[in-house]
């Protein structure tokens, strides 16, 4: 896999994990599939322990960490390590020639070229996942 979207995933993904610990320590429980976070009966937007303000959307939930805004879906199994090039894009915002990427498309390029290469994996619906995770 390109290097600059490897890097790009894995940091995503720890944005991600903060983000779904802050909301677990802030009293909003883990669901164990993205069915039950759609039913899940909490605010739709609100604040974290820490003034960090959420919104929860369909399936997934927006943070707005100090580092920037992370957007994630939860998968059909609670899993937290999906992505997708749009919501890649939306993390690396304005940080994505410090990716090393040129542009929005260029990255697509390469996000494209790594399913192609089975180096990610499509889940059916919505979210890729790395090459040999259970996603």
């Amino acid at each position: 896999m390109d290097s600059r979207l490897s890097t790009l995933i894995s940091d995503y993904q720890a944005a991600v994990r903060q983000a779904v610990e802050l909301m677990a320590a802030s009293g909003i429980e883990r669901p164990a599939s993205s069915t039950q976070w759609g039913d899940l009966d909490i605010r739709q937007s609100g604040e974290l322990n820490g003034q960090i303000r959420y919104y929860k959307h369909g399936y997934g939930c927006a943070v707005h960490l100090p580092r920037g805004l992370i957007d994630f879906d939860f998968g059909s199994n609670g899993e937290i390590d999906g992505f997708d090039a749009w919501r890649l894009i939306g993390f690396a915002g304005a940080r994505l020639c410090e990716y090393g990427f040129s542009s929005e498309a260029d990255l697509k390029k390469v996000f494209d070229a790594a399913a192609q290469s089975d180096d990610i994996w499509f889940s059916g619906y919505l979210l890729y996942y790395l090459a040999g995770s259970n996603g």
